[in-house]
């Protein structure tokens, strides 16, 4: 069972006017009910009218701070893997500064003349 459009803009935050003004433009798909309501599929509506990321959705308000043992251990692999990224930031920087001061190396000297040109001075 889908929404209706009142319940659809109630759900989207938006007006009922806005609400049918998508469905009648073609951009949001609904079914018309015997009494001449809509019936709007709830993936079709946040579809086109996606919910904010900021809101929390009621089932996870709970849930967001509860220590529990999962949650501890989570944490404290989040803290490993941070650990992690870090030293191989140091370690790319070091390559790094490596690789630079090689590509700095003095120039290789010229060449000895031969003993062809050391003797006709050519």
């Amino acid at each position: 069972m889908g929404l209706s459009a009142r319940e659809a803009a109630k759900a989207a935050g938006k007006a009922v006017t806005t609400i049918t003004r998508a469905i009648e433009n073609g951009k949001l798909s609904a079914h018309r009910t015997s009494s001449g309501g809509f019936d709007i599929d709830p993936a079709e509506l946040f579809r086109v009218f996606p919910k904010s990321s900021s809101e929390t959705p009621p089932e996870l308000q709970n849930a967001t701070h509860r220590e529990t043992p999962e949650n501890k251990a989570l944490q404290r692999e989040v803290e490993l893997l941070r650990e992690a990224l870090a030293d191989a930031k140091q370690e790319r920087d070091r390559w790094r500064d490596m690789a630079d001061r090689l590509a700095l190396a003095p120039p290789a000297p010229a060449p000895m003349p031969s003993l062809w040109q050391r003797l006709f001075g050519k």
